[in-house]
């Protein structure tokens, strides 16, 4: 699909006609929105209460199968409050697929919901190597896909996920490899090896920075 406001969870964007070849003079923006849903367990949900009797601000909801455990006075309430302890929600960018003429047809990815401000601009893409994971570091981010009047390649698939604000998410383990570490957080360093008969290409550690995006790509492992 071309020109579309997507929301999270997740979910998967493909380029015009993939797999197969994408048309010429292509202009397509997608802009993702996280939902940011409140993630909580309610008392009641596994039909106990606990011995407070229930939770302040809580309200009848259908995941709940005690609604004795809220307090009387909210128990008609059919709304869920926001809840202000839970941490932002940011965008993951993965793909699976990546093929665009180099050169001449790119796709650019940015931050929040204003597609081609270049005061956004996280990446511009094109030719055949499959970019590394991509985080933003708001709840959207947009995508502008534009392809020249000549020539054409199979195009891209990536998938976007919700994930909260302050980590890089998982950028996997490389085939053949290992990985030491298994947290993603701002700080957070992981540590890659090969199995034997295979060579490390790539920087051995990577470290999750501030701006949400890892110092470096996955390395890969090659026969040596």
């Amino acid at each position: 699909m071309c020109d579309a406001h997507l929301r999270g969870p997740s979910g998967i964007i493909t380029s015009p006609n993939f797999p197969i070849q994408y048309d010429n003079n292509a202009h397509c923006v997608w802009i993702i929105t996280a939902l940011n849903p409140a993630k909580v367990r309610l008392p009641g949900e596994d039909g106990k209460c606990p011995m407070d009797g229930g939770i302040s601000g809580a309200t009848q909801n259908p995941r709940l199968k005690n609604q004795n455990c809220l307090p009387a006075n909210i128990r008609e309430n059919p709304y869920l409050p926001p809840n202000p302890m839970l941490p932002p929600q940011v965008i993951k960018l993965a793909f699976e697929d990546f093929d665009l003429e180099r050169g001449y047809d790119t796709l650019t990815v940015g931050d929040g919901g204003q597609d081609g401000d270049q005061k956004t601009v996280l990446y511009v893409l094109t030719g055949t190597s499959v970019p590394d994971l991509i985080v933003s570091t708001n709840h959207q981010m947009w995508l502008l896909f534009q392809t020249d009047g000549s020539g054409s390649s199979l195009g891209f698939k990536a998938s976007y996920e919700e994930i909260e604000q302050g980590s890089c998410g998982d950028p996997g383990i490389p085939a053949y490899g290992r990985r030491e570490g298994s947290r993603f957080r701002h700080g957070d360093t992981l540590k890659f090896e090969c199995q034997p008969a295979f060579e490390l290409v790539g920087q051995k550690a990577i470290t999750c920075q501030k701006n949400n995006q890892w110092s470096a790509k996955k390395p890969g492992c090659v026969c040596k």
